[in-house]
């Protein structure tokens, strides 16, 4: 049998097994909620889910790429891009990119997103299956990650790309710790942690791939310090590490290329949007957003009171090479949540993080790990109902609950030169989980008391959620009212494999109960947007402008309104391949070309009209002239435009005949003569070639010098820099492929390579 058809028999079998009948309810279940929570945006139809403009912003390339997934250039995007390094891009990403290329529709992301939820979902089952093997459990901690505010929160931002990376974090824990401390460091597991961290990445979210990371380190220090590393894992670690890097050597040398060459639409403060200890409580719990510097979704976490309390449980209960570290983790989260507001703020500007904002999205990252903890605590009190037994804790359990507090206690005292208000959504939290762990202290948590305060918690919590989120709409109360009866019947059903314990039940009623309350929380997120541009001003005015005389292959457009409030225009511009200077974008090239240049004696304008969207906005006429109107709103054509190709001599332009035009290959043809300025209209980057030698930046535009005479010019965007991520990138593939194929005796390689080496005196004495 080949390694392909081994592979696909043990994928075949896995699938097999998680839909045999008895499990399909935990394949369905999530399905059945998403349908009941955004079955109005079926069909797709120009309604998107969550925010569209930041949707649209981070999809329209795709529209380029329509045409020649191969091509390295945008001509269509704010005056040039390149595509391969954009930062922010998932064209690399398989979960995403394929459907826009099957589609051809950008409605399509409503899908994908609703995909990764799923994603999120059994990715968060896997983990959860370190912990127990009841299915009921996992499927419940699995419902609170994927359906948390830090899912519904990046998609109503529009921050589709956060999600897509945070989806598969889960997977990523998942396989470090089965390499490091279930003692499965292999071929396979080790390619499998490679291949999802190269996903995350591919994401375009280096935000959370960055803040897993860190988490990991943490992770590693621990085990480092305490010895519980072998030279075995570390081998194995070793090679993921070359493994990742070789893997995303396409995406990540390109974007470290291209940083220098960029800069933001709005500055970055690092330190900005940060919170306190007890507002990260809030989050949690209640929903709050931990700084008003930004809107709610940037923060929230929002699964609840009862989490955050089997969390304390499972920290103290559970099994320390894996709770110890996680601790240090959320402490570490919780610090770096603060931003400015910490003593330490420094951090922030560490290099690769310094042009990171909102510092409390690494919540995104320390979830999975404080959801996977607070299973170990639900699975605790499962163990302690069935065995009647109270908790009781040894002298060094006691101890360590102080050093936990006290590690809190400093963090916060880190955070007191800049103390606010306490309001009382951030004040409960803290009251109730100091409550919690004084009641686990001083050994009063028999199960009836540990019950008796679970639901007094969730009472407070919703009083707390309905003050912080207001109380939902009529179509949100009618989707509460659904996702409670699907919960019943689940209850319901688990009340066969519970065997009988009435606690358990209990507690199981408590779990789902407080499902349903994370999703009262986070319903408001819940929400679709319709940009209507079929009713957009901007089709009538680039009908009258195709009407229009022009001599230019590609017609470039300025609209002089906020970018952010007329994407409609960007979408029927770069629809109709016209050139919108103007965009709604994360980042733009440094050297956009300006809007007009002086020539001699002449000025000569980038833009080949100029259309006053800001007359949407104020309702003046903003424009000093104008060539025409259509609906009131003003176009300029200038009397002077720069051709898409064009050359100076003598301080003239003079345009050149455009034989070929394509996002990375323009040809030009024309008597230019030894001296003759050659440029085409567009942002410079290196990577552009003419005729074979490098381009030079010519007032930010790309250009050159001819040596010689010619009758044609031929640019073409040629980096080194993706030639160079695609061939270790190709190295990467090769290098995995190798590694599955000869995995067994790799395995035995370095399982001999990680004995240790014993003296041939050591070796002698052994004989007698």
């Amino acid at each position: 049998m080949s390694i392909i058809d081994h592979i696909k028999e043990k994928i075949k079998k896995e699938i097999k097994n998680f839909l045999s009948p008895n499990n399909l309810v935990y394949f369905f279940f999530p399905i059945i909620l998403l349908i009941i929570l955004y079955a109005s945006f079926f069909p797709f139809n120009q309604v998107y889910i969550g925010e569209w403009h930041d949707i649209l912003s981070n999809s329209m390339y795709f529209s380029l790429l329509n045409e020649n997934y191969l091509t390295t250039w945008n001509n269509l995007w704010a005056g040039g891009f390149p595509v391969f390094a954009s930062p922010g891009s998932d064209k690399y990403y398989l979960f995403s990119t394929p459907f826009y290329l099957i589609f051809q529709n950008f409605s399509i992301v409503n899908f994908i997103i609703l995909f990764h939820i799923l994603i999120a979902y059994f990715a968060f089952f896997k983990l959860g299956s370190l912990v127990t093997k009841n299915y009921n459990l996992i499927m419940i901690f699995s419902l609170f990650f994927a359906f948390s505010g830090i899912i519904f929160g990046r998609f109503e931002a529009g921050h589709h790309l956060l999600l897509y990376g945070i989806a598969w974090i889960p997977l990523l824990y998942y396989f470090f710790l089965k390499i490091v401390v279930f003692d499965e460091a292999t071929i396979i597991n080790t390619s499998l942690f490679s291949i999802i961290s190269v996903l995350i990445y591919l994401t375009g979210n280096i935000y959370h791939f960055i803040f897993a990371y860190l988490i990991i380190l943490i992770f590693y220090l621990y085990y480092t310090i305490t010895k519980q590393l072998s030279r075995k894992i570390l081998y194995y670690l070793i090679l993921s590490i070359i493994l990742t890097t070789l893997l995303f050597s396409i995406k990540a040398i390109p974007d470290l290329g291209v940083s220098g060459s960029i800069i933001r639409i709005d500055p970055i403060d690092p330190l900005e949007g940060g919170g306190a200890l007890e507002s990260d409580f809030a989050s949690f719990i209640v929903g709050a957003g931990i700084t008003s510097s930004f809107s709610k979704e940037e923060t929230t976490v929002m699964v609840g009171v009862i989490p955050v309390l089997l969390l304390i449980l499972g920290l103290i209960y559970g099994r320390k090479e894996i709770t110890i570290p996680s601790y240090f983790a959320i402490l570490f989260s919780i610090i770096w949540a603060s931003g400015g507001k910490t003593i330490v703020s420094f951090i922030h500007f560490l290099p690769f993080v310094n042009n990171f904002r909102v510092p409390g999205r690494i919540f995104g990252a320390v979830l999975p790990l404080v959801l996977v903890i607070a299973l170990y605590g639900v699975v605790l009190l499962y163990k302690k109902a069935k065995s009647g037994e109270a908790f009781e804790l040894s002298p060094e359990q006691k101890r360590n609950i102080m050093l936990g507090v006290a590690g809190v206690v400093v963090v916060k005292l880190l955070e007191l030169p800049y103390q606010e208000t306490l309001s009382i959504e951030t004040l409960i939290p803290v009251i109730l989980i100091g409550i919690f762990i004084s009641i686990m202290y001083f050994q009063r948590g028999s199960l009836k008391n540990i019950i008796n305060f679970f639901i007094f918690a969730i009472v407070v919590n919703v009083f707390l959620i309905l003050k912080v989120n207001a109380i939902p709409t009529d179509a949100n109360l009618i989707k509460l009212l659904l996702v409670g009866i699907l919960l019943s019947a689940f209850f319901i059903y688990t009340m066969k494999t519970v065997k009988k314990s009435a606690n358990n039940q209990i507690f199981c009623g408590i779990l789902l109960v407080s499902v349903l309350l994370m999703i009262m929380g986070n319903i408001g997120f819940v929400t679709t947007f319709t940009p209507s541009f079929e009713k957009s001003p901007a089709i009538d005015i680039i009908q009258e402008i195709k009407k229009q005389p022009s001599d230019n292959i590609q017609l470039w457009v300025l609209e002089n309104g906020w970018a952010y409030q007329h994407m409609d225009f960007t979408y029927w511009d770069v629809t109709n391949k016209i050139h919108p200077m103007s965009l709604y974008l994360p980042y733009y090239l440094k050297t956009m070309p300006m809007l007009s240049y002086t020539i001699g004696n002449v000025t000569y304008f980038s833009a080949d009209y100029i259309i006053d969207t800001q007359y949407l906005e104020n309702g003046n006429q903003n424009l000093p002239e104008y060539t025409f109107k259509v609906k009131n709103i003003s176009v300029y054509k200038p009397e002077h435009v720069l051709p898409n190709v064009f050359f100076i001599r003598d301080n003239q332009v003079y345009p050149l005949t455009i034989e070929k035009f394509s996002s990375d290959e323009v040809i030009a043809s024309g008597e230019l003569s030894q001296g003759d300025v050659v440029i085409l209209k567009g942002a410079y980057y290196p990577g552009w070639k003419a005729n074979g030698a490098d381009a030079e930046p010519v007032g930010n535009m790309i250009g050159t010098k001819l040596s010689s005479g010619t009758e044609k010019i031929r640019f073409n965007f040629d980096p080194l820099d993706y030639k160079i991520g695609v061939f270790l990138s190709g190295c990467g593939i090769i290098l995995l492929i190798a590694l599955i194929i000869k995995r067994k005796e790799i395995d035995v390689y370095i399982s001999k390579l990680s004995e240790p080496v014993v003296s041939r005196k050591n070796k002698t004495k052994k004989k007698y």
